[in-house]
């Protein structure tokens, strides 16, 4: 039994012509770092409310342990969220934040409260114990955003919700957080359940993730499975940066001087300029479609040379566009019909030159959507 599942939430706000959340359905399992992602008004946040008690879904059910929580206040339930804004009462100290939800909130429930000692255990778990004393405007954002994470995980609950929890934070102490929440997780085995638009943080932090688009789930599954294998244009548009590429399935091929296909089940999609790339269906029996989206990722390329890699596909292209970017430098590729894009080792394309055509090898697999 998962610890956490939504099962058709639906959700449509009075006056809105279309629902917010369509059914959506879930499970979290114990232990598990869950993210929801997805760009703005997608629906993941409105979800995370509805975990929390602070909206109420217009169907389907939310169960947390197994219980249905649907008509129990927020107060009342076994979950504490951490908010953007970290909602501390700036006239209180560290420690009469973190000491509130104890005295006030589900943490006066639990038998035998010492809250002095809860405070002091939580306080250390994000290594704030020696700031107790000083008020929240003497803390950096970092220090604040932790005193939050001490205040919700005093009360002890059986999943804590993250609402865009690193958003509000400069880029250096954000990646500092990111990698102080990793390790609070995996020391207190807790359940977390996080929501953000920022899918670097969501693929570092993440066991599992849920992308979100116009009030449905795209695609659930770990972070390589989203980056790596994603089943709809829309997620592979969004996590990372991705080459689409429109094809025609080719019936007959008899034109195989790449060798590609030489391999058992490859099957070759013409693209605009009369190049091909062959693919493999992930089952023999699987259809491809006529007409597809090719997907592969900018890191999969490399320079060629004037050899032929028998076992993968090849692109001729000219350089449009260098963009040095360090260790790394991002190129804009063209060919007649269309454009793609290749990030490469800088040393490898230290010579190269705008406008100059060479032969691109695409390490792995490419994807094979189809054409919505």
């Amino acid at each position: 039994m998962s610890l956490l599942a939504a099962q058709q939430v639906v959700k449509r706000y009075d006056g809105a012509s279309v629902n917010a959340l369509n059914g959506v359905s879930l499970q979290v399992e114990s232990g598990e770092f869950y993210s929801f992602l997805g760009p703005s008004g997608c629906g993941k946040t409105t979800l995370l409310r509805i975990i929390a008690g602070f909206e109420d879904a217009s169907a389907g059910s939310v169960l947390i342990d197994g219980k249905v929580m649907n008509d129990l206040p927020a107060h009342k339930r076994p979950v504490n969220m951490v908010f953007q804004s970290y909602a501390l009462f700036p006239h209180l100290s560290v420690f009469e934040n973190v000491a509130f939800g104890l005295k006030y909130g589900a943490g006066r429930n639990i038998a035998n409260l010492d809250i002095v000692s809860e405070v002091e255990k939580a306080l250390d778990i994000v290594r704030l114990k020696q700031f107790k004393d000083r008020k929240p405007d003497k803390l950096s954002g970092g220090q604040q955003q932790r005193v939050a994470l001490a205040r919700a995980l005093a009360v002890r609950p059986l999943v804590l919700l993250l609402d865009e929890p690193l958003s509000a934070l400069d880029v250096q102490i954000r990646e500092e957080m990111q990698v102080e929440l990793s390790r609070l997780q995996k020391e207190l085995n807790m359940t977390f359940v996080m929501v953000t638009h920022d899918q670097s943080e969501a693929l570092a932090l993440s066991s599992r993730i849920a992308v979100f688009n116009h009030g449905n789930i795209e695609q659930i599954g770990s972070p390589t499975e989203i980056y790596e294998k994603p089943e709809t244009l829309f997620v592979a548009s969004f996590i990372g940066d991705s080459n689409v590429l429109a094809g025609t399935l080719v019936e007959n091929d008899q034109d195989n001087s790449s060798g590609v296909a030489a391999e058992l089940g490859k099957r070759a999609y013409l693209l605009g300029d009369g190049q091909k790339i062959y693919v493999s269906p992930e089952s023999s029996n699987e259809a491809l479609p006529k007409q597809a989206r090719l997907v592969f990722k900018p890191e999969a390329l490399h320079i060629a040379g004037s050899a032929a890699l028998g076992s993968e596909n090849q692109l001729s292209a000219a350089i449009k566009h260098l963009s040095y970017q360090g260790s790394f430098t991002d190129l804009v590729l063209s060919s007649q019909g269309f454009e793609f894009k290749a990030t490469l080792p800088s040393a490898e394309v230290k010579a190269a030159k705008v406008g100059e055509t060479l032969l691109f090898s695409i390490k792995g697999e490419v994807r094979v959507l189809g054409d919505a």
